[in-house]
């Protein structure tokens, strides 16, 4: 079959439904901050690893406790120099700390799918996967983070996430580099509650202009970032801008071997080798910028925040934000030339946006929260081929107890290259102990949507464990 076919016959089939069970397990929480605050994961976890609003400040603080941290360490650090030697600086070096105890902890998560369309229709994966997560301070302005996987599906893992950032004492310009997922993702994939399905706001994807770009799982490049907290510490405002090299997203993992899609992954990836070896080896790289704006609840860096405060998941707000991410995606075409077919790679051939609008609500023990992105792709040679897509997803979620917190997330995507659908997912998380959550969950798209493993309807019981 010519590439052709398999772009126009492949990807139009199979477009609907790529992203029904991406999966990228990964915490923002790590155990060595628990070590080194003495405290629970739930002082900033609804339920791991989603943030509650201190959660979020502490994030905003460059992983720093919100209004001094000073106090708050239990785990002292290790001097690198004598705090007098600022008075002599420059004549001396500015002297910093490092983590006195441990800056690694585990995550291990094991899972039983029952999945009637698979091959194998109850399945157990065992110790799905064994994470390293690393984190920690250095000094008053610089941290880093990361999540290693260290033995996933039976194979050795690879980096997920690995930045080190520095934060202004006034949080409101900061800078971090490495491998990290942008700010500008409309709802972060690693910290979301429902682990079954991705947010498809985040990975989908464009088959037929070739374009598997996602704001999730990860990007490598640099960003700039900061907060402002409003009147009274409540509320305020964060912005971000980065650049980036533009990565395969979520999708191109889960599509590696899907029949006509997989042939056009493994194409693009062996021009890849040939022409640089990255997603983006053209030199115009990719950038995006983002605004939140939060009404009232706790303030953006928590100045006035109490880490012991409970039901610490209220916080009666409204977040408003928008985002814009513009990137260049390699292409391939086939032509003819003088009879005989010729394969051409153009590593600028697709220029595409992702502009998005997103709100936010906490109130008493419910959390609502949804937007709305307009994908549009544009290949930049021969006759003018526009691809768009809307995507809308509103979810929310309630604290019945801390221990036990429900969610429904209802997601539909209308590209004009594609018939459009619908998705549901439903996830019951209950915490076992601070740092051990048991899921149930379940995923079901439109019932005319085709079942073509593993993109359709299935239920999971999940274990994670963080330590």
């Amino acid at each position: 079959m010519k590439r052709s076919n398999i772009l126009g016959w492949g990807s139009l089939a199979l477009i609907g439904f790529v992203p029904l069970t991406i999966m990228v397990i990964s915490l923002e929480g790590v155990p060595s901050f628990a070590r080194k605050y003495n405290t629970s994961c739930a002082t900033c976890h609804t339920a791991f690893p989603a943030l509650n609003p201190f959660g979020r400040a502490f994030r905003n603080n460059g992983y720093r406790f919100p209004g001094g941290d000073e106090n708050a360490v239990k785990d002292d650090p290790v001097p690198l120099g004598a705090p007098a030697s600022k008075r002599i600086w420059p004549e001396t070096i500015w002297p910093a700390d490092i983590p006195g105890g441990s800056v690694a902890g585990f995550i291990l998560e094991s899972n039983y799918t029952v999945n009637k369309s698979a091959p194998t229709s109850n399945e157990f994966d065992g110790i799905a996967e064994i994470g390293l997560l690393i984190g920690g301070t250095v000094g008053e302005s610089f941290s880093f983070f990361g999540d290693i996987d260290l033995f996933e599906e039976g194979e050795p893992g690879g980096i997920g996430r690995l930045f080190f950032q520095y934060n202004h004492p006034s949080a409101f310009f900061n800078f971090r580099a490495g491998q990290f997922e942008p700010r500008a993702a409309p709802f972060s994939n690693h910290r979301r509650l429902s682990r079954i399905s991705n947010y498809l706001m985040d990975v989908f994807p464009t088959i037929p202009a070739q374009n598997f770009f996602g704001f999730s799982p990860n990007q490598k490049g640099i960003e700039i970032y900061g907060s402002k907290e409003g009147p009274g510490g409540t509320g305020g405002f964060t912005w971000a801008f980065g650049v980036v090299n533009g990565e395969f997203g979520g999708a191109a993992e889960a599509l590696e071997g899907s029949g006509a899609v997989g042939e056009v992954l493994e194409t693009l990836e062996e021009f890849q080798e040939e022409f640089g070896g990255e997603f983006d080896p053209n030199s115009e790289k990719d950038f995006y910028a983002s605004f939140d704006y939060k009404i009232g609840g706790m303030g953006v860096l928590g100045s006035d925040a109490d880490p012991d405060q409970p039901n610490n998941w209220v916080d009666n707000s409204l977040t408003l934000g928008v985002y814009f991410y513009r990137g260049v995606s390699p292409v391939f075409f086939e032509t003819a030339d003088g009879g005989a077919p010729l394969t051409i790679y153009l590593a600028d051939g697709n220029e595409f946006f992702r502009t998005g609008v997103k709100a936010d609500i906490f109130l008493g023990d419910f959390n609502v929260f949804g937007g709305i992105q307009l994908n549009e792709d544009e290949l930049q040679f021969g006759p003018k081929r526009e691809f768009r897509s809307t995507i809308g997803m509103a979810a929310g979620r309630y604290v019945i107890y801390p221990w036990l917190i429900p969610e429904y997330r209802f997601e539909n995507v209308n590209p004009t290259f594609a018939e459009s659908f619908q998705r549901h997912t439903f996830t019951a998380s209950m915490l076992v102990r601070a740092n051990v959550k048991l899921l149930l969950e379940f995923v079901k798209s439109d019932d005319d949507a085709p079942q073509l493993p593993p993109f359709d309807d299935r239920f999971r019981v999940g274990f994670n464990m963080a330590f």
